[in-house]
């Protein structure tokens, strides 16, 4: 009789419990345009997460039975601390969240979160050269990618390509222009869509095939981050992989 050996046994995968819904409060207000506001949070119960990361919000609505949520990026870098977390929100016309946290949540006020969540994210172990192309509140999580890398003395170069319809609704403007002085690592394109002649863009169109091969040309990125509409995504993305870049090397997030 041949002896029979034991395969060895795999260890269980631990399921990480998924997070609870807590009371964060808000300290802090900045408003970065007439319709985007940052709102910073205090969480009671902090969870660390990675650059690129969301938090869900639900608020109550008068008229509705149960609380509606919404999904939002977080803007802020995990370190030096996760304790108080950054979410941008843009105002939607006819929204039922956005318009109340943007108009409606002044400090002090408690909110319900629950995150992180998202696969969408970067740190200094992922490489680069790194890509990040955003339009209007999508560039809030390639925010957090920046700021991270500058909190952690990192210098992996980075361009971001951010469309916005004019300077004045530029998310994070005064902030990018100390930035792009301060760190030869990172590099800021603007495109503005509904303004002309202002000369802090260096386009004035929406994000195309053109204005992506010309910073792919410039970057040689290794790695590329997307976040907007769809169909900026989905258009970035194709001309991205027409350029010869790797699938995997593209990620994606998509605002509706």
């Amino acid at each position: 009789m041949s002896d029979v050996v034991d395969e060895p046994t795999q260890p269980a995968r631990v399921r990480r419990p998924a997070p609870a819904w807590q009371s964060g409060e808000v300290v802090e207000v900045v408003v970065e345009t007439p319709e985007t506001s940052s709102l910073r949070i205090l969480l009671p119960q902090p969870e660390p997460f990675v650059p690129g990361q969301y938090y869900n919000i639900r608020i109550p609505v008068e008229g509705r039975p149960r609380p509606i949520q919404r999904a939002y990026s977080v803007g802020s870098s995990p370190h030096p601390r996760f304790d108080v977390i950054e979410v941008g929100v843009k105002e939607m016309e006819g929204g039922l969240v956005s318009p109340v946290l943007v108009r409606q949540r002044p400090v002090g006020s408690i909110l319900e979160v629950r995150g992180p969540y998202g696969a969408f994210t970067w740190t200094e172990e992922d490489g680069g050269p790194v890509l990040l192309v955003g339009a209007e509140s999508g560039v809030v999580p390639l925010m957090a990618m920046i700021r991270y890398q500058v909190s952690k003395g990192t210098t992996i170069p980075m361009h971001l390509v951010f469309s916005s319809k004019s300077a004045e609704y530029v998310i994070y403007r005064e902030e990018l222009v100390e930035l792009t002085q301060q760190h030869s690592w990172l590099r800021v394109t603007h495109t503005f869509t509904r303004d002309a002649i202002d000369p802090l863009a260096r386009y004035h169109r929406r994000i195309d095939k053109e204005m992506v091969g010309d910073v792919f040309l410039e970057t040689s990125p290794r790695l590329a981050y997307l976040c907007g509409p769809p169909d900026m995504v989905d258009d970035c993305e194709r001309s991205l992989l027409e350029l010869g870049m790797e699938p995997t090397g593209i990620k994606t997030e998509k605002y509706d």
